[in-house]
């Protein structure tokens, strides 16, 4: 039994893989995460509602975007697992070619979209995980080739409410309308409104690379914002990010079974 998990700037979801299943999820805000005995409580309480326990987990495998969680997650991991965590990177146990500039710069999260993407839907995909930012991410042809990064909606909602004097923070969610005639509406027609036709021109564009019909999937903890009916996002997978750190991970302990063979 292990633990993987995806850091995000506001959210971290843990799942436990039991064999080859995520049998249990859990989002916890990332801001809970600051010490390894806090992790440690968390967890202990969470696998415990399972019948289970940290002393039955053998290993941890994090895909993070957060640099100073990570030290929390290794003090943690050498504290109360068997094994040091596993950090998802750019090495060769990514099955993908990685056509970017600068592979090292591309976020944990990322991968782990066009890994899970690969392995679930097959060589040519668009990822869209809406969380604190968007990022868009290309599978084609079993490569990531690129991508782009936009604001989420509650981070142009908060330097929106925070930049202006009179301006209330409101809930969001997609309108059916396009001509706001109270203040929260017109905030939700520019935010949300706004961020789904700018997502939907950039992939538009994107798919015509590709030769065929290629899925567009949408991830993360936002995403059911943009799930407007006959809209651009033809699958929804909440689950996508968590698939490719497990499907990285099964990679790095095939090899350490050769290597210890």
């Amino acid at each position: 039994m292990e633990l993987l998990a995806d850091i995000g700037n506001t959210t971290t979801v843990f799942g436990l893989q039991k064999g080859d299943l995520i049998t249990s999820i859990w989002r916890l805000p990332s801001g809970r995460l600051e010490t390894e005995d806090e992790l440690f409580a968390i967890l202990e309480d969470l696998l415990e509602s399972k019948g289970s326990s940290i002393d039955k987990v053998d290993g941890l495998c994090v895909a993070s975007v957060v640099p100073s969680l990570n030290r929390s997650i290794q003090y943690f991991a050498a504290k109360y697992l068997r094994e040091p965590a596993v950090f998802l990177k750019p090495d060769r146990f990514v099955s993908l070619e990685l056509k970017a500039d600068n592979p090292g710069e591309i976020g944990a999260d990322r991968l782990a979209n066009v890994i899970g993407a690969s392995v679930h839907y097959g060589a040519n995909a668009v990822v869209i995980d809406v969380g604190t930012a968007i990022t868009i991410d290309v599978l084609k042809e079993n490569a990531f080739v690129g991508g782009s990064i936009l604001p989420g909606p509650s981070t142009a909602m908060s330097a929106l409410f925070s930049k202006t004097a009179k301006l209330p923070e409101v809930e969001l969610f997609f309108e059916d309308h396009y001509l706001g005639t109270n203040t929260e509406d017109n905030i939700r027609i520019g935010i949300v409104n706004g961020t789904y036709f700018a997502l939907a021109g950039i992939v538009e564009n994107i798919l015509k690379v590709f030769d065929g019909k290629v899925d567009v999937i949408g991830t993360g903890g936002n995403v059911e914002m943009f799930m407007v009916e006959n809209g651009f996002i033809t699958i929804k997978d909440p689950d996508l990010t968590l698939k490719g750190i497990k499907a990285y991970y099964d990679r790095v302990k095939e090899s350490k079974k050769s290597t210890a063979g």
